[in-house]
């Protein structure tokens, strides 16, 4: 065979791989697509039947039969269950095995973070891989306001212990129809526009906040009353996510750099470094049940991990009436059970780690600032539960406010 025949038999069988490369690319990013259309269907058909209940519970009741026998009203007139309002959501992990407003609103966003695929050994470094793929996030245009105090940390070897892990809590006894949940607004915050958040989370009556894209990832510290930035340390070479306090210590997710810090968490200081496969996305401590931490990795899936080490330590599916939920993003771990956000959704849902059932739904879709509307990188990515007063703080990337939310239960 002559050279030339060689050299297009080889650009020909390189031009077949490429197709079935673009082919298998194609068909398992319509398989997710096609998942979460039934995801978000299903979700969203929960909150229209919930309104739907509500509607009829309020009706004008049907005028009394006065030829009812006596004892026929008797046995129809056993008290109906009075409606409780619940405190707001309680979440948690478990081991396996200055302005202020008053609005009432209930929640769909488009998120534009990653979900690529997972990848299968640690990395060399912690740079991230520089490409320009589909699946990198847009690029934002969005002015940055904010001051970066500090070059990257440095990693030594000092180590913090975290508290050592309870014993395993009661799965929550609910089950069915999840319930769907409404919010009222009881006061906003200002939000630093230029912050592209990733992770939200109160201690000890403090804010913390993680940042993301690579040359403006952040760890920070913000006042819990007006918003402002009290510190704030750069993460330039990582694209961090989310972030949980663990006793005197922070733990920072990074999304495909398959490294998680441990900061101190009165100097920002790196104490410790992990390494983990696949991408890291939310992050929260159990605060009650297993004491472990729990993590998410935008798919179906919640990893354990233990506070101490980072091992990993098993998994849990989380579904709805037997779907699973892909796009699990940012958490928040309150009592024996889990909250997160659905990315490419606005949606919320309360988690049962011990089943993966979804528990609560609720949609903060209305909550979404009208100056962000237009930019596909501003979406909701923060929640935190502020033990002080029950409530939820709210916010998302590039957003001009944090909300403070009073959730209850309607069904």
């Amino acid at each position: 065979m002559s050279q030339q025949n060689r050299a297009k038999l080889t650009a020909l069988a390189g031009l077949v791989v490429l197709l079935v490369v673009i082919g298998v690319w194609w068909g398992v990013g319509a398989l997710r697509d096609s998942q979460q259309d039934r995801v978000l269907s299903d979700l969203s058909d929960v909150v229209a039947q919930s309104e739907a209940d509500v509607a009829d519970d309020t009706a004008d009741p049907e005028p009394a039969d006065d030829t009812t026998d006596a004892g026929d009203r008797a046995e129809s007139n056993e008290a109906e269950p009075t409606p409780t309002t619940p405190p707001p959501p309680a979440t948690t992990t478990t081991a396996p095995g200055n302005e202020t407003t008053t609005t009432t609103s209930t929640t769909e966003v488009i998120e534009t973070e990653t979900t690529g695929v997972p990848a299968t050994t640690p990395p060399e470094s912690t740079t991230p891989p520089q490409t320009s793929t589909d699946d990198e996030p847009p690029e934002i245009t969005t002015t940055t306001t904010t001051t970066t105090t500090t070059a990257a940390p440095t990693t030594t070897t000092t180590t913090t212990t975290a508290p050592p892990a309870t014993t395993q809590a009661p799965a929550p006894q609910r089950g069915g129809t999840p319930a769907v949940a409404t919010f009222e607004v009881l006061e906003t915050l200002p939000h630093d526009t230029g912050a592209f958040t990733q992770g939200l989370e109160i201690s000890d009556g403090r804010l913390f906040e993680s940042t993301g894209l690579v040359g403006r990832s952040s760890i920070r510290e913000l006042d819990l009353e007006t918003g402002e930035i009290i510190r704030n340390v750069a993460v330039p070479t990582v694209f961090a996510e989310g972030i949980t306090i663990v006793g005197d210590t922070a733990i920072q997710l990074t999304w495909q750099d398959q490294i998680a810090f441990r900061y101190d968490l009165e100097t920002f200081d790196v104490i410790e470094s992990y390494s983990y496969e696949g991408q890291g996305w939310g992050l929260c401590l159990a605060s009650g049940g297993s004491g472990n931490l729990v993590m998410s990795d935008g798919t179906s899936e919640l990893e354990f991990r233990d506070p101490d080490t980072f091992e990993s330590l098993g998994f849990v599916e989380v579904t709805l009436d037997g779907e699973p939920i892909a796009n699990l993003n940012e958490l928040e771990c309150v009592g024996d059970t889990v909250w997160a956000n659905i990315w490419l959704s606005s949606l919320v849902i309360e988690i049962d780690p011990r089943t993966g059932d979804v528990l609560t739904v609720f949609d903060a879709d209305e909550l979404r600032p009208n100056s962000t509307r237009n930019d596909s990188g501003a979406v909701w990515n923060g929640l935190a539960y502020d033990p002080s007063d029950g409530t939820l703080l709210l916010t998302g990337k590039l957003w001009p406010t944090i909300f403070r939310l009073d959730i209850s239960t309607t069904g």
